[in-house]
């Protein structure tokens, strides 16, 4: 690879990861072509990125960024996953993914500002999303209510009882 080859992907890997606040980091040593192209068609089906990486240029573009303390795990073959605003989905893919082939193994990720080891991706992966934890909010509220109307027609229906 010329220089102005690596300069471009430097560039490349800058634009992936702009406005970028999370990512999965994934071991893909020892790991087949046919089932590195089935975890990335998992993946592009919930609108994530995933990208093996050049370990040495990804350094030099996430320099200087909030993602730069997440460099320390690049190391080997390494592949990525991310998706803006959502770091719950790429964890719970890959490590779902990982169960079921063992030569895909996350080595860690990023979140909320802090260095995941691979326990922390799997424990980042049975966090609720964003839609499932308003649904489980709304779902609160809307409980609230039915109650509070039951409560209601039943004093109604004892009131009636005692009047009849």
């Amino acid at each position: 690879m010329n220089r102005n080859e690596k300069e471009a992907a430097i560039a490349s890997y800058k634009a992936l990861f702009d406005g970028i606040d999370s990512v999965v980091i994934a071991d893909t040593s020892g790991v087949s072509v046919n089932t590195i192209n089935e975890v990335r068609s998992k993946f592009r089906a919930e609108g994530i990125t995933f990208r093996v990486i050049k370990n040495t240029l990804a350094k030099k573009a996430l320099a200087g960024t909030v993602l730069e303390p997440v460099c320390a795990t690049f190391h080997g073959p390494v592949a990525v996953a991310l998706k803006a605003d959502d770091p719950i989905t790429p964890a719970r893919i890959a490590v779902d993914f990982a169960k079921t082939n063992p030569t895909f193994v996350v080595k860690g990720g990023f979140a909320a500002g802090a260095v995941l080891d691979a326990a922390g991706v799997d424990s980042l992966s049975k966090m609720r999303n964003r839609n499932e934890a308003r649904a489980a909010l709304l779902s609160v509220f809307k409980a609230s209510e039915t109650k509070f109307a039951a409560l209601i027609k039943a004093r109604a229906e004892k009131i009636e009882k005692a009047e009849a």
